[in-house]
């Protein structure tokens, strides 16, 4: 059965990742610049995950009730006996559970990731090769073109605008498509001259 990649908004909501050695470090930095309040966890934390800013350590074992109270919980132990606890407990209450390279215990799967700025692409193959899912998004990743961030940017900032000043459906979708094809082509520096112009030309056309 395939999973549904579901994407929501994790900033400011709790999260738990139980374990604190490079497997850790490496689902806590997907995490980070999506601006989750990260608790990790752990008897021991590898260097890097000792010094990272921005995250809750908790150095001891980990306990039942670290995991009330979160939006989703990543297990990523080197200990087989305390991932299964962790998967059962999450499972009991309803907490989205990850089990870091074991599908069997995992309620949903930390997907490939491609960030630029806001736009955000996720790739998985339902825990049966992360190799795979790796392919693909670096295949994307190479896909995105120079300045896409800011091309997402605009197109926000000016959504609202496009909207209000172009009430007619089929004007406003082609305004979009013009502000999208001219900042893919100047990488989104677009000015706001240029906007009016797009503007101007979509209101006039057609009456």
């Amino acid at each position: 059965m395939s999973y549904f990649p579901f994407f929501i908004e994790i900033g400011q909501k709790p999260c738990l990742v139980v374990g604190g050695g490079r497997v850790a470090l490496r689902k806590i930095e997907k995490l980070l610049p999506f601006g989750g309040k990260i608790t990790v966890v752990s008897p021991a934390f590898c260097r890097e995950v000792e010094e990272m800013e921005g995250i809750r350590r908790i150095q001891r074992k980990f306990e039942p009730a670290d995991i009330e109270g979160m939006l989703f919980v990543i297990g990523a132990t080197d200990d087989e006996a305390v991932n299964a606890e962790i998967s059962t407990l999450c499972r009991k209450r309803n907490i989205p559970v990850n089990i870091v390279d074991d599908r069997e215990k995992c309620s949903f799967f930390f997907p490939a990731l491609v960030k630029k700025g806001e736009f955000v692409a996720g790739f998985s193959s339902g825990g049966g090769s992360p190799l795979a899912a790796q392919f693909i998004r670096n295949k994307v990743e190479a896909a995105v073109p120079e300045g896409f961030e800011k091309v997402v940017a605009l197109l926000a900032e000016v959504r609202e605008r496009v909207k209000k000043e172009i009430p007619d459906s089929k004007k406003r979708e082609q305004a979009f498509k013009r502000i999208f094809a001219l900042a893919l082509e100047k990488e989104g520096d677009v000015s706001e001259e240029e906007i009016d112009a797009i503007l101007r030309k979509e209101e006039e056309r057609n009456g």
